[in-house]
């Protein structure tokens, strides 16, 4: 297993991270995500345990309103998006209003879509 400070420093070398540094789990980039946003989108799920684990935040909005649930949908990430629902992260509107159930609708995502559905 992973150290946090092994999770937060591959955050680091993320191009919206250039210039920053992730000092903590709820660390915003200058574009507003938090760690918990990049793994998801990466769906590094031994790592969104170790952040959640840690402390960040789950539900953390980047500039966009995308929370870490947005980002895991948008990059078909299915295993991510399970977990981030199954350690409590809300659904809720970004700031064009969409759901993460939404985006997928819009991307096409089924699986993604049967698990935002209650359907798993």
């Amino acid at each position: 297993m992973r150290s946090l400070e092994e999770i937060l420093r591959a955050v680091d070398s993320v191009p919206d991270y250039y210039g920053h540094k992730a000092t903590s789990v709820n660390y915003k980039s200058g574009w507003g995500d938090t760690p918990l946003h990049i793994v998801s989108c990466w769906g590094d799920c031994e790592a969104i345990k170790i952040l959640i684990e840690a402390g960040a935040d789950i539900n953390a909005r980047g500039e966009t309103g995308f929370t870490p649930l947005h980002c895991a949908t948008e990059q078909n990430r299915i295993e991510a998006v399970a977990l981030l629902l199954s350690l409590g992260a809300e659904i809720v509107q970004d700031s064009n209003g969409h759901t993460p159930l939404e985006l997928a609708d819009l991307l096409e995502r089924k699986e993604i879509i049967k698990i935002l559905s209650g359907g798993i």
